[in-house]
């Protein structure tokens, strides 16, 4: 009678365990070209980017991961192939518990990517593309500083007129981040753009946006990062 009770309880362990270790989240896909490589589920924890699933294309283009998430954050694949490239081989995506989808191309996987699934990434996407028109000043700002630093005498008109200008560049995009994160503030996003675009912005206005955010957002994963950094900010 012991020995069944004890079975019983081995049994009730094992599948709890089980229950805990099941993925809650699940990322399909296609990457048109890909036949032989390596694509990677990663995530960066402690600084550092640990790979959470992984799948050896060998003949295929299609793709399944999956992995337990606590809750949604950033996540990223990896395309893993030897064409001698360094650059255009991760998307970065915001992840939720459930089933999402990432098509692409071998030839443009960041640019081609079609990210399907995630109200998170969809409000990420909206922002992304509106941050990019921003990202082009910025270009421009460096391509003029670029020229002045190439003259031996450039006139302090020139140098303060670039500097206001960046001045001004720097403002907008502090503020659309911060306007972006407040209309979305229900939504993990928002302490995560904060944390990324607005970490330079005014303390109390982003105590403000804090404080405004539902109790699961405020504690959640990107959340908890604003938090210490408010808390980081009062303190200096």
């Amino acid at each position: 009678m012991k020995s069944v009770i004890g079975l019983m309880l081995l049994l009730m362990v094992f599948s709890s365990c089980k229950e805990e270790n099941e993925s809650n989240f699940i990322l399909n896909g296609n990457i048109k070209g890909l036949k032989i490589g390596n694509v990677l589920l990663q995530k960066i924890q402690d600084s550092t980017l640990v790979t959470l699933d992984s799948i050896a294309m060998d003949g295929t283009s299609d793709f399944q991961l999956s992995t337990s998430l606590e809750e949604p954050q950033m996540l990223y694949l990896y395309l893993d192939v030897k064409d001698g490239s360094t650059y255009d081989d991760r998307i970065a995506f915001f992840a939720e518990d459930t089933i999402m989808s990432i098509n692409s191309s071998l030839k443009n996987f960041e640019k081609d990517a079609i990210i399907e699934g995630s109200k998170n990434q969809d409000r990420l996407a909206v922002f992304n593309e509106n941050n990019g028109k921003l990202n082009k000043q910025y270009t421009d700002l460096m391509k003029r500083s670029m020229t002045l630093s190439q003259k031996e005498n450039p006139s302090s008109e020139e140098i303060e007129s670039l500097n206001k200008d960046y001045d001004k560049y720097l403002k907008k995009r502090i503020l659309y981040a911060i306007s972006y994160a407040s209309v979305n503030r229900d939504k993990e996003i928002a302490p995560y753009i904060l944390l990324q675009e607005g970490f330079d912005a005014n303390p109390k206005l982003l105590d403000s946006i804090y404080q405004l955010m539902p109790k699961k957002i405020q504690t959640s994963l990107y959340g908890n990062d604003l938090s210490e950094l408010l808390k980081s900010l009062e303190d200096n």
